[in-house]
């Protein structure tokens, strides 16, 4: 279990950098596909909705990398690294407008060709952000345009792109973290030719153990036990795109104000749905993640 702040005005501080973490998180999130997304971690209060646009424009950015295992029926060690810049430059009514442009790069063992790619976007954005408590949220919908290239067919494509995503997230920090995420696009891989993907995911965490407070001027090490769901869908029944997979695993989780570190292990259980069969296996994973944000 978790270390308690020992005085009051630590804690006030504590939150105030996890606050600002989480504030980064929530603005420079973007749900990118099935194997492509690195979620918000920390959301704790409130007070982490931005209103960052009240007096200039504000420059954002977020970049990940995340390596490791996904499927239990491919067999395959992927690493994918992202980044993304944008600015937000007037607020709509309760949402925050603005532009981005985002980069995806993905490579893999077993040159599987869903997995040996390089993808860039522009655009569009619409996101807002909610808060209850220790409940943080964010809706995001995207209109640009994405040019895509897979190097083991040799296919290139460019397309409109347009999705909407969300992500939620609960006792982040404290014993029981928990997030959610889904999207439904149009045309996120171009090379799909017109293809629409549907992907919903869960993952209920326990803190089984957490470093002692050394301090209150930083983030603490977590290790997290974690049980999670994944189910896609999409309208060309590509068999890569239509799937469940579900497990569990554990994980050490290394904050700071700006950043994320992240290496584990789980066990899947995979079904697939266009070419019916299952699989089963031990996975592990390094992730990292880092965003930015102008001082406006």
């Amino acid at each position: 279990m978790g270390q308690r702040p020992t005085s009051f005005a630590g804690k006030q501080e504590e939150v105030g950098i996890t606050m600002r973490f989480a504030l980064l998180f929530l603005l420079c999130a973007s749900v990118a596909s099935a194997q492509e997304v690195m979620a918000p971690q920390i959301i704790t209060s409130r007070d982490t909705a931005p209103r960052i646009t009240g007096s200039a424009p504000s420059g954002q950015g977020s970049m990940w990398i995340d390596s490791g295992g996904t499927s239990p029926l491919e067999k395959d060690f992927a690493v994918r690294a992202f980044g993304e810049q944008s600015l937000v430059f007037r607020t709509v009514g309760p949402f925050d407008l603005g532009a981005y442009v985002n980069t995806t790069d993905s490579f893999d063992q077993h040159s599987l060709d869903w997995n040996r790619f390089v993808r860039a976007s522009g655009g569009l954005k619409l996101a807002r952000t909610f808060t209850y408590k220790s409940i943080g949220a964010l809706v995001r919908a995207d209109l640009g345009y994405t040019a895509e290239h897979r190097f083991v067919s040799g296919v290139t494509a460019a397309a409109p792109t347009t999705d909407i995503n969300y992500w939620v997230g609960w006792g982040q920090g404290g014993r029981f973290p928990g997030s959610s995420w889904g999207i439904a696009a149009l045309n996120i891989s171009p090379t799909e030719q017109h293809n629409t993907l549907f992907v919903d995911y869960a993952k209920q965490g326990v803190t089984v153990w957490k470093d002692k407070d050394h301090g209150t001027k930083k983030l603490l090490p977590n290790l997290i036990a974690f049980g999670q769901i994944t189910a896609s869908k999409d309208v060309k029944h590509y068999d890569w795109n239509n799937f469940t997979r579900e497990g569990g695993g554990i994980e050490m989780m290394v904050p700071t104000e700006h950043s994320t570190f992240e290496v584990g292990a789980m066990y899947l259980y995979e079904t697939r749905t266009v070419l019916p069969r299952t699989g089963a296996g031990a996975e592990i994973f390094i992730r990292f993640w880092h965003g930015w944000q102008d001082k406006h």
